[in-house]
C-alpha cells in the first residue's frame, strides 16, 4: 500500500463528504438550496445537523479526522527524509496537524447535540480545528519552500495560506459594517474548509513529484513460505 494517498483520502473524504451532506440535507428541505461557497446561504455546521446530512458528515468526517492526524504524521517523515535539519519546525508541524484533527473529532462527535455544552464543544472545535490546521499548513508550506526552493506546487501551497489568511482578515472586518452578517460568517466558512481540504491534495502532488514514497506491507512469519 502506498501511503502517500492517504493525502488523496484526506481531501476526498473532506470536499465529499461535507458537499454530500449539503446536498441531502437541502433535498431534504433542511437547509436552503443554494450555491454556499457563492452565497453563504448556510453553514458547513447546517449541512451536517439534520436528516440523511447528519449521518452522512458523521460517517465522513469522523475517517477524515483520523486520516488527517495519519497525514501529519507522514508529512513529518517526509521533512526528515527531505533535508529538514530542524527537529522544532517538523515536531511543530506534526504537533499542530494532530491537535488540530483531535478537536475535529471533537466537533464531529457532538454536532447535531443540542445544550450549551455541546455548543461550546462545537465552537472550540472549529476553532482549534480550523486555527492548528491552517497554522500546521503554514508552517508545512514554509519548511518545504526552506527545502525544495521555489517550486511551482510550493508557492501554490504559499499563496493557498496567504489566500485564506487575506479573507478571513478581510471578511472578518466586514462584518463590523454589515449588520445581517451571518452570510459572511458561512461564506468565510466554506472557503476556508474548501482550502483547507485542498491542501493535502497539493502535498500528494508533491510527494509525487519529488519521488518521495513510503509503503506498507506485511512479511510472513519466520519459516513461513
Amino acid at each position: 500500500m502506498d501511503l502517500r494517498h492517504v493525502a488523496v483520502v484526506v481531501w476526498a473524504l473532506s470536499w465529499l463528504g461535507v458537499t454530500a451532506a449539503y446536498v441531502a440535507s437541502a433535498l431534504g428541505d433542511h437547509v436552503p438550496t443554494c450555491v454556499p461557497h457563492l452565497t453563504g446561504c448556510t453553514s458547513v455546521s447546517a449541512a451536517g445537523r439534520h436528516g440523511a446530512g447528519f449521518f452522512i458528515f458523521k460517517a465522513a468526517m469522523l475517517p477524515a479526522a483520523a486520516f488527517w492526524i495519519v497525514y501529519w504524521v507522514l508529512c513529518g517523515h517526509w521533512l526528515r527524509s527531505s533535508g529538514e535539519t530542524s527537529t522544532r519546525w517538523r515536531t511543530a508541524t506534526v504537533a499542530t496537524g494532530v491537535v488540530g484533527a483531535l478537536f475535529f473529532v471533537l466537533y464531529t462527535t457532538f454536532l447535531g447535540s443540542e445544550g450549551d455544552l455541546y455548543r461550546a464543544m462545537r465552537r472550540y472545535g472549529t476553532i482549534v480545528f480550523f486555527g492548528c490546521t491552517f497554522l500546521a499548513e503554514l508552517f508545512l508550506a514554509y519548511r518545504a519552500q526552506a527545502t525544495l526552493g521555489e517550486t511551482r506546487l510550493v508557492r501554490i501551497k504559499v499563496i493557498l495560506c496567504l489566500a485564506v489568511l487575506v479573507e478571513g482578515l478581510t471578511l472578518g472586518g466586514l462584518q463590523n459594517f454589515v449588520e445581517d452578517d451571518d452570510w459572511i460568517e458561512n461564506l468565510t466558512e466554506w472557503h476556508v474548509a474548501s482550502a483547507i481540504a485542498f491542501y493535502p491534495f497539493l502535498t500528494w502532488l508533491i510527494w509525487r513529484r519529488s519521488g518521495w514514497t513510503i509503503d506498507f506491507s506485511t512479511k510472513p512469519p519466520p519459516g513461513e513460505p
